[in-house]
């Protein structure tokens, strides 16, 4: 499906209370999910936590195709190692000035429903995502931050569509991001896209 195909074909808006009440049980096939958008999107919004917003196709506004939920967020680097501490800052440069954090985007939670997996949805809403955070960047925001579900199919999905790992290996990243400095299975893996890639993308 191309990004126009999905402009298209769906129709975008915030989720709110009402319309919540007013759509179809949400199902992309994982509990967790499925248990956010149904029944906690409404309270991080009324808690100022987060924003939550949903595609609905066209033919059928009742129904959510979509739905990601985002929030503001930083990518810390001091917990790096120096050599990817540097290879970031040359990225970023900045001259003598250095960053601790970067602003970002928080994708908090994002899903396509069962019904319509497999037919370049995720893609075309990640597409759209990239446009619409990076237009008008009014508060400064350098990055998309996802911390990904450590599942093969997941992580694909985001270095698909242009997200790099934040530490080098699973390894790195549970040493550095556990009081224990431990090596554990991680059950999610940190991931960025740089915003800035969009500058010279004006439509989708």
């Amino acid at each position: 499906m191309t990004s126009q195909e999905f402009l298209d074909s769906f129709i975008f808006s915030e989720l709110t209370e009402e319309s919540l009440s007013l759509c179809e049980p949400f199902d992309c096939g994982h509990e967790d999910l499925n248990d956010f958008f149904n029944n906690d999107a409404v309270k991080y919004t009324n808690k100022m936590l987060g924003r939550t917003y949903v595609f609905s196709p066209i033919d059928n506004p009742k129904s959510i195709a979509c739905a990601f939920s985002i929030s503001n967020d930083s990518l810390r680097i001091t917990d790096l190692s120096n050599r990817k501490q540097e290879v970031f800052r040359t990225e970023n440069d900045l001259g003598e000035k250095r960053l601790k954090r970067y602003p970002g985007i928080l994708i908090g939670r994002l899903a396509v429903s069962e019904e319509m997996a497999h037919k370049g949805i995720g893609t075309a809403l990640m597409n759209f995502m990239k446009i619409w955070l990076s237009r008008g960047n009014k508060a400064g925001c350098r990055f998309l931050i996802v911390d990904a579900r450590n599942a093969p199919e997941v992580l694909a999905y985001y270095q698909k569509n242009g997200f790099d790992f934040l530490f080098i290996s699973e390894e790195e990243e549970s040493i550095s991001t556990r009081k224990d400095k431990g090596v554990v299975k991680q059950k999610t893996r940190l991931m960025y896209y740089d915003i800035k890639k969009m500058n010279n993308i004006k439509d989708l």
